[in-house]
């Protein structure tokens, strides 16, 4: 076993964003299952929470699983009764097996 997969503990679930609209042209919101992965998941430290020059209040945490496809910025993360709203994610082509997200928890 890897160490990077070693690291992986954290049983987390992808939710999708639907596009869909209602009567109005209002988006529905609504979230669908798209998988489930292992994952480390870290907290951020403060310092990497400014944003726009003020601390945000929502945390932040930084969730490595393995590299799929169909992650971005509409997906969102349930881990342990959290939803985490993905907010960046990064390849190192260096490690092309792993990818990082940078989510932030909605309450």
């Amino acid at each position: 076993m890897s160490e990077f997969s070693g690291a992986l503990c954290e049983r987390i679930s992808f939710e999708r964003r639907s596009d869909a609209r209602d009567l109005i042209a209002g988006v529905r919101g609504k979230w669908s299952y798209d998988g489930a992965a292992w994952a480390a998941v870290t907290p951020l430290a403060p310092a990497e929470q400014i944003e726009a020059d003020a601390l945000s209040a929502a945390p932040r945490w930084r969730v490595t699983v393995r590299k799929r496809d169909g992650i971005d910025l509409n997906s969102r993360i349930v881990w342990r009764g959290r939803y985490l709203r993905v907010r960046s994610v990064e390849s190192d082509p260096r490690a092309p097996a792993q990818m990082t997200l940078t989510t932030q928890e909605q309450r």
